[in-house]
């Protein structure tokens, strides 16, 4: 397995600080450190690694950044920069240093985690369809387990057509669900680099419950850690939307669908471990009458949804999601379409007032083949009334393990029209 502690060491003797991978970061223009000179901005960084003190141009370094691997091609050491700032986080964390607070309630432990409040919402905890505990429910054996990754729980309405699809031609397929189990990214972004080891081994265990041929990943993160980890098991490792591909001819027939769709490419699918730039426009192109265009980035140069800067670091990420967004609008198309649930999540609170939809890859293959989940999450933003959100999901509120309370002041927030 991947050794966080001997990458720490490699990145704190081989980095120069010589600032490309600064110049390469698409996220600094729009932070406060964004007139510092690059070198320098990194030289914040090694003297953390090297025992001095941490200062805010470090802080803003570290936390700025989005994991979007832009800066990796950059590193003429072949270092990943995005790690090794994941890991510096960790000396942060070593210190005393607190977690950004957003931040924080993504984290697996966390008692009130945002993807299980958000989940709260949708469905009562008897009506998923993943099981969130191995030990307690101990799941028979399938061919292939659908892996929903923790951002994954955030739309039950994507888990729920994946499922339906995939039993097109597999019925024994079973899910697993985060945020009690998880990849692990998490908290490797909050500085936790052995508590993310932890978790990815828990992970890999609770899928041999399930004594697959395949694993399926819903969300490209968790796939990228499976190919940097390389675990040796019995079952094969797959993104949903590779294997859906493989599966084409087991599907349909697809029905016309008049539409003309830009794709949102995820960056660890496009500049992970194994890029695929196709599959996902594989899929769409298989619906007929479909058009696909692409943005301004796109394919390998796809920008990043802004999802862990804007929980880290709030408005750069904010103002890095609108740009993203305004190539989608510029591109003409009338769907947006995402295959990474973080993504979707990222884009949610925006989609009702676009002029373009916002739909995940499964979703719009599904509707091809006639199937259909209510997508409630959608709703809800599109009220944009927190008291009407909670008069609607009154019977899923009442059903779930969260404090009520909790659950009443969150919607006050999350599902507020900005």
């Amino acid at each position: 397995m991947f050794d966080f502690e001997e990458e720490k060491k490699r990145f704190g003797e081989k980095c120069t600080a010589c600032g490309l991978c600064v110049t390469a970061c698409p996220i600094i223009p729009l932070t406060d450190i964004r007139g510092i000179d690059p070198a320098e901005v990194m030289a914040s960084i090694t003297n953390l690694y090297g025992g001095g003190r941490p200062n805010a141009t470090a802080r803003t370094r570290i936390y700025s950044c989005m994991g979007c691997l832009t800066c990796r091609p950059h590193c003429p050491e072949d270092l990943n920069p995005a790690l090794g700032l994941a890991l510096a986080a960790s000396i942060l964390v070593e210190r005393g240093e607190p977690l950004p607070r957003a931040l924080s309630f993504l984290l697996p432990e966390t008692k009130f985690n945002l993807m299980k409040a958000v989940e709260a919402f949708q469905i009562k905890p008897d009506q998923r369809p993943w099981v969130t505990s191995v030990d307690r429910q101990r799941p028979s054996a399938c061919n292939t387990v659908l892996f929903t990754g923790c951002t994954g729980i955030m739309q039950p309405d994507v888990v729920l057509t994946a499922l339906d699809i995939i039993r097109r031609f597999d019925p024994t397929v079973r899910s697993l669900g985060g945020v009690d189990y998880c990849c692990g990214d998490t908290a490797l972004r909050a500085g936790k680099p052995q508590a993310a080891k932890a978790l990815f081994s828990k992970l890999v265990e609770a899928l041999n419950d399930f004594s697959p041929e395949d694993v399926v990943f819903l969300c490209p993160t968790c796939k990228a850690y499976f190919d940097q980890y390389r675990p040796k098991t019995t079952w094969t490792a797959h993104f949903i939307t590779r294997f859906l591909t493989e599966h084409l001819n087991d599907l349909g027939p697809f029905e016309e669908m008049d539409a003309t769709v830009t794709v949102h490419d995820a960056c660890h699918m496009v500049r992970g471990e194994n890029p695929d730039l196709e599959s996902p426009r594989h899929l769409i192109k298989a619906i007929p009458s479909i058009k696909v265009v692409e943005m301004t980035d796109s394919r390998e140069n796809s920008l990043c949804c802004g999802a862990t800067a804007m929980a880290a670091i709030g408005a750069p990420g904010v103002r890095f999601r609108a740009r993203r967004l305004k190539q989608a609008e510029e591109s003409g198309a009338d769907v947006m379409a995402l295959y990474c649930p973080a993504c979707l999540s990222i884009f949610a609170a925006e989609r009702a007032r676009l002029p373009f939809r916002i739909e995940s890859v499964i979703t719009l293959l599904g509707k091809s083949m006639g199937i259909v989940h209510e997508d409630r999450l959608l709703h809800y933003m599109a009220l944009g009334d927190p008291a009407r959100v909670l008069s609607e999901a009154r019977e899923y509120l009442q059903a779930s393990e969260l404090p009520q309370e909790m659950l009443v002041d969150f919607c006050s927030k999350y599902f507020k029209r900005g």
